[in-house]
């Protein structure tokens, strides 16, 4: 049996949604405000309007589709097995899909969309013009092929956590006398061990969504998070968790853990090169939480491909590979090349220090500037990418060390004769 919500107007009868920037469910037709409270409320005292799918066999539906019926135009919506809110294709219905967000699958929180379509649109316009190396045809003649705003299913992972490492660290002294060059090197056995906690980790819990967009559009603000309600659902797709916690406390344990080591690693101080030899991650108290987080996807086609953007649907962070124009990659590093190399060999002619070698070094300087500055710029297209650490989510004030210690190995010299100056 699938739970429908149908969220109607008491003044019109029209389709009410949620409001990102009301916060607020809104009348479609005459414009009514009506507070999440109202229909929670309701829901409690007299039970949710419900209707039936299609067939109460879904798993004869094939492929794992889901047929439902739209009680407000009587339209089919065919949707998959983990579709929980989407929209009549046929009078635009808001169709929230209850009873898969019911019993133990109900989430634990869930936080509302802040920004609205107009938002997206112009979050993209900004992010695809901030792009130096972006074609100037991809600029003006993308064009958005889908925009919508999804609740995705996240699980939240919190956990208490205890680390060590041992390192092998290095400091190097140089000196010299008339005749030779000495390098003195000290060596050390150090440890670190210490606490900390982590708070909702996220890992995306739905196979559809690429797992580095969902790593890229970090970090939410939990503390907004608001008890689950179905009319929070309405006017935006949702879907139901196809991965399991298990399957993705692995992901957040190796963030968890690698920042664990960071941590660590940034108590290591004073040294000229440090490097980790062994290390231990303990986890303890360990919890998860089933989350819904607003996102909005953007799909844009241009040159015949398609290109996917996703914005957090609170914070506006914005994220989405773009390609770029190899045209305007070699007239910066050729243009910035030519200026600088041109820039130097002034300076050296005016100081009289020009010569044939003066002259390649510059060149060589030059051109490695140019490199730098032009691939920076290559890189800003590309903005999505796999989340390797927990930073983000260590609770304030938790990371205390609990054991250290740095003990001096042996010492080392080395000395080699002093190149002659012939000149």
């Amino acid at each position: 049996m699938a739970e429908i919500n149908n969220y109607k107007c008491s003044n019109c009868g029209g389709m009410l949604q949620f409001s990102s920037q009301k916060q607020m469910m809104v009348c479609t037709s005459c414009g009514s405000e009506f507070p999440v409270a109202m229909f929670d409320q309701a829901a409690a005292m007299s039970g949710e309007q419900q209707y039936q799918a299609k067939t109460d066999n879904w798993d004869v539906q094939g492929e794992g589709l889901v047929v439902y019926e739209c009680k407000n135009c009587g339209g089919e919506v065919v949707g998959d097995e983990t579709m929980a809110s989407t929209k009549c294709p046929y009078c635009d219905n808001p169709i929230v899909i209850s009873s898969k967000f019911a019993g133990s699958q109900k989430p634990d929180l869930v936080i509302p969309f802040k920004l609205d379509r107009k938002a997206a649109e112009q979050k993209l316009r900004n992010h695809v013009n901030s792009i130096k190396l972006a074609p100037a045809a991809f600029k003006s003649g993308n064009h958005i092929k889908e925009l919508k705003g999804v609740y995705v299913p996240f699980w939240l992972f919190d956990a208490q956590c205890h680390a060590s490492a041992r390192y092998e660290a290095e400091i190097v002294h140089r000196s010299s006398d008339a005749n030779f060059e000495y390098t003195e090197t000290e060596y050390y056995d150090i440890l670190r061990e210490g606490d900390m906690v982590f708070a909702n980790v996220p890992a995306d819990a739905s196979k559809q969504m690429d797992d580095k967009l969902m790593d890229s559009i970090e970090p939410y603000d939990v503390s907004a998070a608001v008890p689950y309600s179905s009319a929070y659902m309405a006017g935006y797709m949702a879907n139901k968790y196809d991965v399991s916690p298990a399957e993705c406390q692995v992901r957040a344990d190796e963030r968890m853990q690698q920042t664990a080591k960071d941590l660590l690693k940034k108590e290591v101080k004073g040294y000229n090169s440090v490097r980790e030899t062994t290390g231990n991650f303990y986890k303890y108290n360990g919890y998860y939480k089933y989350a819904l987080y607003p996102v909005w996807i953007l799909n844009t086609v241009w040159n015949g491909n398609k290109y996917t953007f996703a914005m957090n649907g609170q914070t506006g962070k914005l994220v989405g590979d773009v390609p770029y124009s190899k045209g305007k990659f070699y007239g910066i590093l050729f243009g910035i090349l030519a200026v600088l190399w041109g820039v130097l060999i002034g300076i050296l002619a005016a100081t009289g220090h020009l010569a044939t070698g003066g002259i390649i070094g510059t060149g060589v300087v030059a051109l490695i500037v140019a490199l730098i500055v032009a691939f920076s710029m290559k890189g800003k297209t590309v903005s999505v990418h796999k989340g390797t650490k927990a930073s983000d989510f260590v609770v304030k004030g938790s990371f205390r060390l609990t054991n250290y210690f740095d003990n001096f190995l042996r010492k080392q010299v080395d000395k080699r004769p002093k190149q002659q100056n012939n000149n």
